[in-house]
């Protein structure tokens, strides 16, 4: 769900201009919707193509402007705890229901530092990175 978006119905409910009712559809609406392909495929780097040999610590994503540079999103999650936070972000993200978890943290736990997925989206100008460190 696009926060703008979810932004946008709850000012709408504050000014009154719309029921509770309304927002409540609104908001289940916006949640449902899928979002739109990116520009531009993922470039993915393999796990086991590591060069350096270091076994990862943190599982980092990164959500910059292209044009600035400047990081809009920053999360830091220890490997050890990977499950527990995939495991919540299904909570909030649907379509992370139905992936295996045990298998997504062993490789990654098994993983050795470096760029997990990269991809840019120039429609609305930022950088998505999940590297691990």
């Amino acid at each position: 769900m696009s926060t703008s978006s979810r932004k946008e119905i709850l000012e709408l409910l504050a000014q009154r201009k719309i029921s509770a009712g309304e927002a409540a559809d609104m908001l289940n609406a916006v949640a449902t919707a899928v979002p739109p392909p990116p520009s531009k495929p993922a470039s993915v780097t393999p796990l086991k193509a590591r060069a350096n040999g270091k076994r990862a610590k943190w599982f980092k994503v990164r959500v910059s402007n292209m044009e600035t540079g400047k990081n809009k999103v920053s999360v830091n999650i220890p490997v050890g705890m990977l499950k527990f936070g995939l495991k919540m972000g299904g909570h909030f993200a649907p379509e992370l229901n139905g992936m295996d978890f045990d298998e997504m943290r062993s490789l990654i736990t098994e993983g050795e530092e470096g760029m997990l997925v990269e991809v840019q989206d120039e429609e609305s100008n930022e950088r998505v990175r999940i590297f691990l460190e």
